[in-house]
């Protein structure tokens, strides 16, 4: 009788169990590209191709996407959110075939390994090795030449081969190299502040600077992992301008010296501030850390597309903003007037680079460079046609008015050579129907399968 019931109970699980054996799937990943080379879809890519809905169901920031298909009719897109959500969309063969063109046909150098910023990131470590870590280490360990020397040749040669290491043993991207350095160099600048803040030693500010630095480079790496190149570049252009407008703003506050006669004629003046150089220095380190945050929220939060190269071209308009600006002082104004008027200037060519650039185009790492470089070349040259005005003493006006003519020519000129594209922006509002989710939820697929997607 026991015997019979397990017989009976066997029968039963195996009746069971074959339906759901049958029904299981098995997802095989698939190219994005005719070359089989794009298997993982990063945000870069996507930018560079320009993929957008309908064939591509995908809006706003993502990590990664991959592609997987069940029997080569039908297929499915899994994207990795930063926040760790991983969705699911189903594609239909014409919207694969669609992206496969489009990735297939962009340049060679956009899709081979575009994400390993392994040489660039020893690159960059090498000289902070030599410029920020092995300054500050000869400072900190000693106080004579030699062993300085020796401290400084030490760890701007170690940094080298600390870096190849950390490249070796993980995955450098772009977002990772790039934010590394710049708060490699920013740590190493806000240790030093910090020191000299509370009133520290010579030894114990370069300690901090060394620290700091090291620091710096460490939260760069750990951050950056789960970042784009946008996130990066926008990090550190905040926390870049957020220094630079918190120097403006202390010495347009603290103004000129005043200078008290001392009693012993043959004694040097006592000069003074309004403010303190500490309260400075302390103004310009929480500036720059506040930059960080607020330079993230730009790429992330504009309703427009913000590409690396177009926060590269702000730099380029933030100068041009000082030159016009400093072109409406006299030769005798004072140093908060200067101050001011730069620091003002600034950031209207910023607000106007914004607009007139990175809300109209999307520029490449190059583009940026190369609309820097027009604005560069084209101040140079009005400064030049100043000087053949007035060879003797030509004065602010005519010098930094005819730079900021320059420039401004400049970036018109290069504009027009690199026929950028337009900006690719978002989406409009779009409501759309996955009728082939419902298949997948009635088949208990595992994964999010979303009924309408909407988009804004």
């Amino acid at each position: 009788m026991i015997s019979l019931r397990r017989l009976l109970l066997t029968g039963a699980i195996a009746l069971f169990a074959v339906p759901r054996l049958a029904a299981q799937i098995v997802e095989r990943p698939v190219p994005f590209d005719n070359a089989g080379q794009v298997m993982v879809m990063t945000p870069y890519i996507a930018d560079r191709a320009s993929l957008r809905a309908p064939w591509w169901p995908v809006s706003g920031d993502f990590s990664e996407a991959r592609l997987y298909t069940v029997n080569d009719s039908s297929y499915v897109l899994t994207v990795a959110r930063r926040s760790g959500v991983v969705e699911r969309y189903t594609l239909s063969a014409p919207d694969r075939d669609a992206i496969r063109a489009i990735v297939s046909r962009l340049p060679r150098e956009v899709i081979a390994a575009r994400n390993d910023a392994r040489n660039a990131f020893i690159r960059n470590q090498t000289i902070l090795g030599m410029l920020a870590y092995g300054p500050a280490f000869a400072g900190a360990i000693s106080d004579n030449n030699a062993g300085r020397t020796a401290g400084y040749l030490v760890v701007a040669g170690g940094s080298f081969f600390a870096a190849s290491e950390i490249s070796r043993r993980t995955s450098i991207s772009r977002a990772q190299s790039d934010l590394a350095f710049n708060m490699g160099h920013n740590g190493t600048l806000a240790g030093w502040a910090t020191m000299y803040v509370f009133n520290a030693s010579d030894r114990a500010q370069a300690a901090g600077a060394f620290i700091g630095g090291l620091t710096g480079t460490a939260l760069g790496v750990g951050i950056g992992r789960n970042m784009t190149e946008a996130d990066a570049v926008g990090a550190s252009f905040g926390s870049d301008v957020g220094a630079l407008i918190g120097w403006g703003m202390m010495e347009a506050i603290r103004g000129e010296e005043t200078c008290t006669p001392n009693a012993d004629p043959f004694a040097t003046p006592v000069c003074k501030r309004s403010l303190s150089d500490r309260s400075e220095v302390a103004v310009i380190l929480a500036s720059g850390i506040l930059g960080y945050p607020l330079g993230v929220l730009y790429p992330r939060n504009a309703r427009y597309h913000v590409t690396p190269g177009d926060i590269q071209t702000l730099w380029g308009t933030a100068s041009l903003g000082m030159t016009a600006a400093g072109a409406f002082l006299s030769t005798g104004a004072r140093s908060r007037a200067w101050a001011s008027a730069l620091t003002a200037g600034g950031l209207v060519g910023i607000i106007a680079g914004d607009r007139f650039l990175v809300q109209r185009y999307d520029h490449s790492r190059t583009d940026g460079a190369r609309v820097d470089l027009g604005i560069a070349a084209g101040g140079l040259m009005g400064a030049g046609v100043a000087a053949l005005i007035n060879s003797d003493v030509p004065g602010p006006h005519l010098v930094l008015g005819l730079a900021s003519v320059g420039g401004l020519a400049g970036l018109i000129i290069t504009e027009r050579y690199l026929d950028t594209g337009p900006d690719a922006g978002q989406p409009g509002f779009r409501v759309t129907f996955n009728p082939a989710s419902i298949a997948l939820m009635a088949a208990r697929t595992p994964g999010n399968h979303s009924l309408f997607n909407v988009r804004f």
